[in-house]
């Protein structure tokens, strides 16, 4: 290639030489111009085939949180169908008998025993790799395992403190995230967001990320920002608690349209249950769509009659409509089936 390079230089000075002379050489002009179409055609050719591998390797993962490991170790097995206990006394007798593999297997005795509460244990693992290995990726997950075992003792500094060390060393999206949570259980969250955001953009479909990076907005004052980010995230979570969550903080701050999006998004997961029906009905109620409410009451009564709380909800939006006839029915109703409670009592005075 650099023989040819070289010639093919030697040949341009040549046919510019001949220019200056006013003797133009046009085979020599021809003679360069088509090998510099070839070779142009030859590196597109080379680029295209560049690309075909790059995607392959990202198919493939075939450089990420991977090890080399024999299949027949069974420690690893183990640890993968979270038989963590099984894991360690597994793991043990085969870092004496697999040195080759000594120190990947040390990382899958490091997480076994933070899996199992052992968090010592766990911290003499993942610092005898941290110590020993000259691999990158080992040591990115050693550093991860020791910033897990800090969040989970809630030393959020340190855990901060080894997973900016893990970050240097590979690129893995797990840990920006968890230098996020941790500066929010830190109570941190202007440093929080810069992470979440690069979750984010590492992969858009991070539900977790966006109502993290909500509840972060929502912390700093910027209430616009905070729903931009859940109104994302629940088209995204499948997680109850967090989309319940959502649903509270958009109630509470008077987004009913947005809360009943919330307990939809519940009830297309398969959530199915008289609370999430009341949740909507709830909200249908604050949003004064008044039939709609009343509807969705009713049938949820007719099905549950003795249910206090949508009892509860159901009286106080009543009591709000200036509808006296449907108040004064309802209570009657609410007497019949005996539904008592001092919630009750309050909106009855």
């Amino acid at each position: 290639m650099e023989k040819w390079v070289n010639d093919w230089h030697t040949r341009y000075w040549k046919l510019k030489k001949s220019i200056e002379n006013n003797s133009l050489n046009e085979n020599l002009y021809e003679e360069l111009a088509k090998e510099c179409g070839a070779l142009l055609e030859t590196w597109m050719e080379m680029e295209d085939k560049l690309d075909d591998i790059k995607e392959l390797k990202a198919q493939t993962n075939f450089d990420s949180h991977s090890f080399a490991l024999p299949k027949n170790l069974e420690g690893p097995t183990y640890f993968h169908l979270e038989m963590f206990e099984k894991a360690i006394d597994t793991l043990k007798t085969e870092i004496e008998t697999e040195k080759p593999h000594e120190l990947t297997l040390y990382l899958y005795l490091g997480f076994s025993y933070l899996y199992e509460g052992e968090i010592d244990r766990g911290k003499e693992a993942f610092l005898f790799v941290v110590q020993t290995s000259v691999n990158r990726l080992e040591k990115h997950f050693a550093y991860v395992g020791l910033g897990c075992l800090y969040g989970r003792t809630h030393q959020y500094e340190d855990a901060i403190h080894y997973f900016e060390k893990a970050n240097s060393l590979y690129n893995n999206i797990d840990v920006p995230y968890n230098i996020g949570m941790a500066f929010v259980m830190l109570q941190k969250y202007e440093l929080a967001i810069p992470y979440f955001e690069q979750t984010i953009k590492a992969n858009d479909e991070d539900g977790e990320a966006r109502y993290f990076l909500g509840h972060c907005y929502l912390k700093l004052g910027n209430e616009t920002k905070a729903f931009e980010s859940w109104y994302a995230a629940l088209q995204l979570l499948e997680y109850k608690d967090l989309l319940v969550t959502i649903a509270y903080e958009f109630e509470n701050f008077g987004y009913y349209s947005a809360a009943i999006h919330c307990y939809k998004r519940l009830e297309a997961l398969g959530f199915q249950e008289p609370w999430v029906y009341h949740g909507i009905a709830w909200n249908y109620g604050l949003l004064d769509e008044k039939e709609l409410a009343i509807s969705m009451f009713e049938k949820l009564l007719a099905e549950n009659e003795k249910e206090t709380n949508i009892w509860i909800s159901y009286l106080w939006l009543s009591s709000k409509w200036n509808d006296i006839e449907h108040f004064e029915t309802l209570v009657k109703k609410a007497k019949k089936e005996n539904i008592d409670h001092p919630l009750i009592d309050k909106i009855l005075s």
